[in-house]
């Protein structure tokens, strides 16, 4: 086999490797929101646990082309993600909710209740 030829096979290979997606933490007076970039991976593909006050995000990207495409080149990573954030004490991890578009995947984590700004009534 060439070189080209190698070179090719090596680009075109689908050798999935486990990797930490980029991640964007926000807070407000309410909660958190906390941002991952997974390109590629579907709704059915997501794994979200929290466990001990970790929040454990794991993927299984199933990508395959189709059996007759010849691959000529690929620039784009096909790979599983894993990270694991832990959560802030004032985080509710017990409301928490989820939702996967476009790659991005989009976790809105409430603070704790009795932490919530409340007004206080006055009495007479």
């Amino acid at each position: 086999m060439n070189k080209e030829a190698k070179d090719l096979e090596k680009r075109c290979s689908y050798q999935y490797q486990s990797v930490t997606p980029s991640v964007y933490v926000a807070e407000d007076k309410e909660g958190y929101v906390i941002t991952y970039e997974i390109p590629g991976v579907g709704k059915e593909d997501v794994d979200l646990n929290v466990e001990n006050r970790t929040l454990m995000l794991r993927t299984d990207n199933k990508f395959s082309p189709p059996a007759d495409f010849k691959c000529m080149a690929r620039e784009f990573p096909v790979c599983n993600y894993a990270v694991s954030l832990d959560l802030p004490e004032q985080a509710d991890p017990t409301s928490i909710k989820a939702k996967v578009a476009n790659g991005i995947l989009t976790v809105k984590l409430p603070k704790r209740a009795e932490l919530q700004p409340r007004k206080i009534a006055i009495s007479q």
